[in-house]
């Protein structure tokens, strides 16, 4: 009997998952106050914490500098809490080169205006919402920052949110999956995540943020069958 040997090309993703709490809860950015390092024009800074998310190119809803060397933009939360997330949505019509070179800060320190406190990670973008979350990892502290490394740079924000620890729930998926397209594009990959997020929100899994914890790796699968 001669064995035939089938074989298949696998994809094998790591997967971060985080899952929003049920219920809604309270946008902790409401409660403080903000300040920025430079106004331009009217574009003051509570206009990034007033609700609105208006990120069209005329909206009143935003906040912005006068282009200078490492612009930034500070909350004050009037406490202590144990930050989770920070959800910063950015106006769709300026700078997106920028956004590169922001940074999302959160501590009790200000020291050089806060902007020395811990760095937040960036876990998910919402090209939809022109929106990018940030992970805190449960630190205490009082004040967020967002600044822009670099000279020349114009802040310019919508909306700024923060929740506290017990809005999101991580966990890790791994999974494979057949695919010939290159992972390596990272609209490919942003791609991959839209679809995997569909495919739970059929299962009922809905609030979820993705993002690629490992980057994706080859494997080859083999089953042997047996003629005759």
């Amino acid at each position: 009997m001669m064995g035939i040997i089938q074989c298949w090309l696998l994809l094998l993703g790591l997967f971060s998952v985080w899952v929003q709490a049920d219920g809604a809860k309270d946008n902790l950015a409401r409660k403080g106050t903000a300040t920025q390092s430079t106004i331009f024009n009217d574009l003051l800074a509570h206009r990034a914490i007033d609700g609105g998310k208006d990120i069209s190119m005329n909206s009143a809803s935003c906040a912005a500098t006068f282009p200078e060397a490492r612009p930034w933009w500070r909350l004050d939360l009037k406490a202590d809490y144990r930050v989770s997330i920070v959800v910063v949505t950015y106006r769709e019509d300026c700078c997106p080169d920028n956004r590169k070179d922001f940074e999302v800060r959160f501590g009790s320190s200000l020291l050089d205006n806060g902007n020395t406190n811990p760095s937040c990670a960036a876990i998910s973008s919402d090209l939809v919402a022109n929106s990018v979350t940030y992970s805190c990892s449960d630190r205490m502290g009082q004040h967020v920052n967002v600044l822009i490394s670099g000279f020349f740079k114009v802040l310019l924000l919508c909306e700024v949110e923060v929740y506290e620890s017990d809005f999101l729930t991580q966990s890790f998926l791994k999974i494979a999956f057949d695919s010939t397209a290159d992972l390596t594009d990272p609209s490919v990959k942003d791609n991959v995540l839209k679809k995997l997020k569909s495919a739970l929100a059929l299962r009922g899994i809905t609030n979820v943020t993705l993002s690629w914890s490992q980057t994706p790796e080859k494997a080859v699968i083999q089953n042997q069958h047996e003629n005759g």
